[in-house]
């Protein structure tokens, strides 16, 4: 069988770690002949220092826009040029705080004592580089967002653009990726159409509706009721049993 597992809130509670009885649980999944892929908002490039036992296996960053195994990176699908340009516009009219990923290189303005710091390029393997001169352009975070600039910026770019905009409202935040693009897609991409996911979050709920059986790990209270429409629920302290349930 296939597990999908998200990371952040999901089997990460940190932003920096796996806790040792979860990432056991994974291991005696792939011992019992499970395929294990992860699924994560981070770009592959803050993904494998979170994952270090795990870094061969098949992986999804940016929401679905990157894809890696054994390492070797592959972009499923770029933002095209002129939404790029639209989101740059808006950034520098509203003087946004942004992080702007390409396929491994980025391009980052972000408060100095700005939580994502910490999972921010975690083990210095990219290049921060000037916003105008990053290329092929996967994924775009628009940080520190009043509730009224999520509702207007979102409008304006779903109207001008057609990027996919996932909305954080807990956390002021937008995502941006290509038009179609999400953990789901990704998986189909991939072809992995049977599968069980464990997710947290917004950015986890097509490929969670997909899933053959959905968990919902409960880190994030204000989101609980989405959590209602999932096949099962567990407690952070508890993802570590409920993975092990399933061998």
């Amino acid at each position: 069988m296939n597990f999908v597992f998200d990371i952040d809130g999901t089997i990460s509670f940190n932003g920096q770690t796996i806790a040792p009885e979860i990432s056991a649980a994974i291991v005696t999944l792939q011992r019992a002949g499970n395929r294990v892929i992860f699924a994560s908002a981070r770009p592959i490039r803050d993904l494998l220092p979170i994952i270090p036992a795990f870094k061969d296996c098949t992986l999804i960053g940016a929401n679905g826009a990157l894809i890696a195994n054994k390492q070797q990176v592959k972009s499923v699908r770029p933002i095209t040029d002129h939404d790029s340009a639209v989101v740059k516009q808006l950034i520098e009219s509203e003087a946004l705080s942004y992080v702007i990923d390409g396929q491994w290189d980025y391009a980052a303005a972000v408060p100095a004592n700005h939580q994502i710091l910490k999972q921010l390029d975690p083990g210095k393997l990219a290049n921060r580089v000037l916003m105008t001169t990053l290329t092929n352009i996967i994924k775009i975070i628009l940080l520190d967002l009043s509730s009224e600039q999520i509702v207007r910026l979102s409008d304006h770019l779903k109207r001008n653009t057609e990027l996919a905009v996932i909305q954080h409202t807990t956390e002021g935040n937008l995502d941006l990726t290509a038009k179609g693009v999400n953990k789901w897609t990704t998986l189909q991409y991939l072809g992995v159409d049977h599968y069980v996911a464990f997710g947290n979050d917004q950015n986890d709920l097509e490929m969670l509706a997909n899933a053959d059986t959905s968990v919902w790990v409960t880190s994030k209270p204000i989101l609980n009721e989405l959590g209602r429409q999932m096949d099962q629920q567990c407690m952070p302290k508890t993802v570590a049993d409920r993975i092990r349930s399933f061998i």
